[in-house]
């Protein structure tokens, strides 16, 4: 059974806006019910007589004054609200409703924080004033309660703006933008984290100083000594820094963790990523849910990563086409295109009377042996830092001393060929059991100087080795059917093996032979 993810709520978006206005309506309620000017104490002096009530009723006029707010939130979530909708019903959803989700999810705080602010300056105009015309309260401090309750209102916003950020960061976003690409959607506004932390600085720093210097100053104007003794006024006035100090406090530590997180969790989402590539997961991706320098910074990680993975795709690939050392000296460049001369140790073995075979048995069957055989054997060279060039039919043409250098190559190849034996007569003692036909093999090895290159057309190139040295060793393994010897070593490669390697192992042929296409007689050594 297939279930189908819920789609995300938007409730988050109403409780963010309603929580953060609901709130700065309290803080305002706070700072200007300790504000030590005659109006506030004589308000205070009529609370403590029944008036609970009345502010009550206050409180609850300025909280129905965020519905209009919400109504204005309700209307831009509408494509937002639609399309989730039809996704939830699993019907079809048109290109541009998407798009149009899409732009006004990303564009959301941004339209919100200045309907927000039109109604933290509106309102308060209005009710302060209207307190105002019927001779409730003087004029300056209805301005003043005004200016206040607009600077509290700046931080409700930015409160709002990270608030409606970060829940669709956390909620929305990754469930329209799956892969990211948040900063291809056009017609959206973004915002640089200078920004970010100019806001930050200026919303958690000046306010507060701005509400004292206001509230200091409308003091100065208003407060009589004659009717408030310095005591007094110095008590106010430390209860009013007291408050303001603990609110702002409070809420730009909010503030700071909202800001903070919105930078902060992606760049760590990126490190994170960094550290999974590390250790070679390539499917690991970044979580990308901004447009600006943090989301472009993970959307081009992501793109790394995926070419990362298809490159080591391909060259995990390319290494089972061409051997892994092979592959990684082309990869990194190490290997000159017009070829580089090298001393190596060439080897080559051949399946003897295996035409007969392929004409005796079924060919699944003959390619199984086959690949049993080349099995064995790519183990017993590689174990000995041999390189397979090619296979060739049923012969085996490798290397050893290439295309990565190596100072015993000779004596690698050489043991490389005993350990092939050994390997070979454990294969057809399981073949004896299997009752599948055995194999015999002669074995050729030469030690001289080779053009090392990447030859081929310009579409296809092969690393190869060009030398007189590669014939000669294919003669010598061609040489062991005729001398019926398991294994022949050239002179020039046994040369380099130990005295007692040479005396124990090998023995050398009475005569020099002739080697086809040679004029020099060759003189070489058999297995014994």
């Amino acid at each position: 059974m297939i279930v189908t993810p819920k789609s995300p709520s938007l409730s988050g978006f109403y409780f963010i806006g309603l929580g953060a206005t609901m709130v700065g309506i309290l803080v305002i309620a706070i700072l200007n019910l300790s504000t030590p000017l005659d109006f506030i104490i004589a308000r205070l002096q009529v609370i403590r007589h029944g008036g609970p009530f009345r502010l009550a009723l206050l409180l609850l006029a300025a909280g129905l004054a965020s519905l209009p707010f919400l109504a204005v939130l309700r209307g831009v979530l509408a494509p937002i609200s639609e399309c989730l909708i039809l996704k939830g019903q699993h019907h079809p959803v048109s290109p541009a409703l998407e798009q149009r989700a899409k732009q006004r999810l990303i564009n959301l705080p941004f339209i919100m924080v200045p309907v927000n602010m039109v109604f933290w300056i509106f309102i308060p105009m209005v009710l302060f004033g209207g307190i105002f015309a019927l001779n409730k309260m003087d004029f300056t401090t209805a301005i003043t309660f005004s200016i206040r309750s607009t600077m509290v209102g700046l931080i409700s916003s930015a409160v709002i703006f990270f608030g409606l950020e970060t829940h669709a960061r956390r909620v929305l976003i990754p469930y329209f933008f799956p892969t990211g690409e948040l900063a291809c959607v056009e017609g959206t506004i973004k915002i640089s984290l200078l920004t970010r932390i100019r806001a930050l600085y200026r919303l958690a720093s000046l306010i507060p100083l701005a509400n004292i210097v206001l509230t200091l100053f409308i003091l100065y104007l208003q407060v009589d000594p004659d009717t408030m003794s310095a005591k007094t006024y110095g008590q106010g006035v430390l209860i009013f820094s007291l408050v303001v100090f603990v609110l702002f406090f409070l809420g730009s530590g909010v503030l700071n963790r909202l800001v903070s997180r919105s930078i902060a969790d992606p760049i760590n989402g990126i490190l994170k990523a960094m550290k999974e590539i590390e250790q070679g997961n390539y499917h690991t991706r970044v979580k990308v849910v901004s447009n600006d320098e943090v989301g472009i910074l993970g959307d081009a990680t992501n793109k790394m990563i995926q070419s990362l993975g298809e490159k080591e795709l391909l060259r995990d690939a390319f290494g089972r086409y061409v051997a892994p050392e092979v592959r990684d000296e082309i990869i990194s460049g190490r290997i000159p295109l017009d070829g580089e001369f090298k001393d190596v140790t060439i080897l080559f073995a051949d399946l003897r009377d295996f035409t007969p075979m392929t004409e005796a048995n079924d060919p699944k069957r003959v390619v199984r042996i086959l690949n049993d055989y080349f099995k064995e054997m790519s183990a017993a060279i590689t174990a000995h830092s041999g390189l397979i060039l090619q296979f060739l039919g049923d012969e085996i043409y490798a290397v050893f001393g290439a295309p990565v250098s190596c100072k015993d190559h000779p004596s690698n190849a050489f043991f490389a060929a005993l350990d092939m034996e050994e390997r070979l007569a454990a294969l057809n003692k399981r073949f004896a059991l299997q009752k599948t036909p055995c194999l015999s093999h002669g074995i050729g090895i030469h030690t001289g100087q080779v053009l090392a290159a990447n030859i081929g057309s310009p579409d296809r190139l092969s690393y190869l080795l060009v030398g007189d040295a590669v014939n000669l060793a294919s003669r010598l393994q061609s040489l062991t059917r005729e001398l019926s010897a398991r294994i022949i070593v050239s002179a020039d490669t046994a040369a380099f093996l130990p005295e007692h390697q040479v005396q124990t192992l090998l023995v050398k042929h009475p005569r020099p032979m002739q080697i086809k296409g040679r004029k020099n007689l060759v003189d070489i050594y058999l297995s014994k």
